[in-house]
């Protein structure tokens, strides 16, 4: 039994530290417009988005780590398994995107 726990706890330490998240900033946000930006520009200056939903409707979410008194770029593996301090705080953002794919509100973030 303590050898599967000892596996199991390397498993997870080891898939954590595979697990850094960048954290977007305010100024990143605020290059993009509702009504006129698309899905596109947003993934290809921020990269994939940690979580998507799919509407019924259409609609899609896309949703970032954003800062929260944090530094822009930090993991969020706790200090104590060997990550950095993100000040223990992020915000999510939400990219809403209509069926057709441009943006039309940003949630989140501050």
């Amino acid at each position: 039994m303590l050898r599967h726990v000892a596996v199991l706890t390397t498993l997870l330490l080891l898939t954590a530290c595979g697990s850094d998240v960048t954290l977007i900033s305010a100024d990143k946000v605020s290059s993009f417009k509702p009504g006129s930006t698309n899905q596109t520009e947003v993934v290809a200056a921020l990269g994939k988005p940690l979580h998507t939903i799919q509407e019924a409707d259409g609609t899609k979410i896309d949703q970032y780590p954003a800062e929260a008194g944090a530094k822009a770029g930090s993991g969020f593996v706790p200090e104590w398994l060997g990550g950095t301090s993100t000040g223990g705080a992020y915000n999510m953002i939400s990219f809403e995107y209509s069926p057709g794919g441009i943006l039309k509100d940003i949630q989140g973030g501050k």
